[in-house]
């Protein structure tokens, strides 16, 4: 499923259609931002990659769960693998009203979990309704005696309502004191046993690279997959390293296609483009999917090195180059010639002379003298540059319409080289050669008609001669 456009549905089967904007990857949260035809904001909510709800945003809370995911956490904008992951994994994506999700929290998470996932919806649910909802969950735990799960839940309502009351009393609770040292000195028995703090801990301090790993070993005990590679990715940007990249293409090979891949490593060779592996192995990825543009423009790069394996494939792909399909900049186009004249050298002369009739399509010879320029001491290039340099020069004197015809025609543009023998026909009436060429162009091109006049009006005018 692409991000570009999905549906939801909502009550009654009903669906719409969304275009997906942005998501966040924030503490087990993913949350894509979405939007309707009518530019109303969707939220969809999944936890551990899994599928919660949607809900139509009017208005979010400065200081709520979703407003702290889009400003702390691991934003990707659309079109992204990640988005079309999560969609298409949990599809199809149906709104809940409060009490259906209330018992599907309960039938497929931990009560602990269902008091956390709560939290992502202030800016949509009333917060005294979830509020309620949270204590009630440590209550139950209270009353069967389980402080130290019931303390799990005080934890949740401090970052959740640290300003209430009630919160107030519980977080300072003597009962509680014993649990409050622990977690406050992060200790290893909180660490072990409550994952969700665990995974707040170690996140705030990733940059550390004990606590980056612990919190990739965490996110691979629970499968979570997409965001350990937002991870790898995270700390690619920051600080590049075969130590994070290599991981990252691991999961990737593991988990998504070549284009799905191109796409992540594309985003990161533009945050990180002087990192070599990267590099590397996004030209390996063009050249298998015969990206001809996005292979020039990592080749711009004079003191790249390229692998004679992958010297191989591209010349390859210059013969088979369709270049009458591609937007080419200057720049790629000069670097196109560049890569024929020195990985083709036996055929540099006729492709580029290919490449050069299909410019002349769309180019004045001008334009295409000036990208031949710098390689005119080139063998394969000086012959293709003189012509060129000649139908600039000859394109507005009527003396020389004949050679200007015969190159047009060399470089396969009918249209031109009948202009000019035409021409040519008007100011020299006693000259059979424009009669002759005008025939055979008009031959070539399947118009047997104009073919035949032109032939006759040949034969008679050499018999006149």
């Amino acid at each position: 499923m692409s991000s570009d456009q999905f549906y939801i549905y909502g009550n009654k089967q009903k669906s719409f259609q969304l275009h997906a904007e942005r998501m966040v990857l924030y503490l087990g949260a993913g949350i894509i931002e979405a939007w309707s035809k009518n530019h109303e904001a969707y939220y969809l909510f999944f936890y551990k990659h899994d599928f919660l709800t949607a809900v139509k945003a009017k208005k979010l809370r400065r200081c709520s769960f979703i407003a702290s995911a889009f400003k702390q956490g691991m934003v990707f904008n659309a079109p992204h693998p990640f988005i079309d992951e999560l969609l298409s994994a949990n599809h199809p994506c149906r709104t809940t009203r409060f009490e259906p999700l209330l018992k599907k929290l309960d039938k497929h998470y931990t009560p602990q979990e269902k008091a956390f996932i709560l939290t992502f919806f202030e800016s949509f649910i009333s917060k005294k309704q979830l509020f309620n909802e949270i204590t009630s969950i440590f209550y139950t735990y209270r009353r069967n005696g389980q402080n130290f799960l019931g303390y799990r839940i005080v934890r949740i309502l401090m970052d959740f309502a640290p300003g209430h009351s009630l919160v107030r009393q519980l977080s300072s609770d003597w009962s509680f004191r014993e649990y409050a040292d622990l977690y406050h000195h992060q200790s290893e028995k909180v660490l072990d046993k409550d994952l969700i703090f665990a995974e707040k801990v170690l996140s705030s301090e990733k940059d550390q690279d004990d606590c980056f790993h612990r919190l990739i070993t965490l996110l691979d005990k629970q499968s979570r997959w997409i965001d350990m590679m937002a991870l790898y990715g995270d700390k690619l940007i920051e600080n590049p390293s075969e130590n994070s990249y290599y991981p990252l293409l691991n999961l990737l090979n593991r988990h998504f296609d070549k284009e799905q891949t191109m796409c992540i490593l594309e985003n990161l060779y533009h945050q990180q483009p002087r990192f070599a592996p990267l590099k590397q192995d996004l030209l390996q990825i063009y050249i298998e999917l015969n990206k001809i543009e996005q292979v020039l423009n990592i080749l711009e790069d004079p003191d790249y090195y390229i692998e004679p394996p992958q010297t191989e494939s591209i010349g390859g792909m210059l013969e088979q180059l369709d270049l009458a399909s591609l937007s080419l900049q200057p720049e790629q186009l000069q670097t196109l010639f560049k890569l024929t004249i020195d990985w083709h050298p036996e055929k540099a002369e006729h492709l580029i002379h290919r490449y050069t009739a299909i410019l002349l399509n769309t180019s004045e010879p001008g334009f295409i003298k000036e990208l031949l320029k710098p390689f005119i001491e080139q063998r394969a290039v000086h012959p293709i540059y003189l012509k060129v340099d000649a139908m600039e020069k000859f394109s507005d004197n009527l003396d020389q319409m004949q050679v200007l015809g015969e190159l047009y025609y060399e470089f396969s543009q009918p249209e031109q080289a009948i202009e000019c023998f035409s021409w040519e026909m008007e100011l020299k009436p006693e000259d059979p050669q424009p009669l002759k060429w005008l025939s055979k162009i008009y031959q070539e091109l399947g118009m047997t008609n104009e073919a035949d006049a032109y032939r006759k009006l040949f034969i008679n005018l050499q018999k006149q001669v």
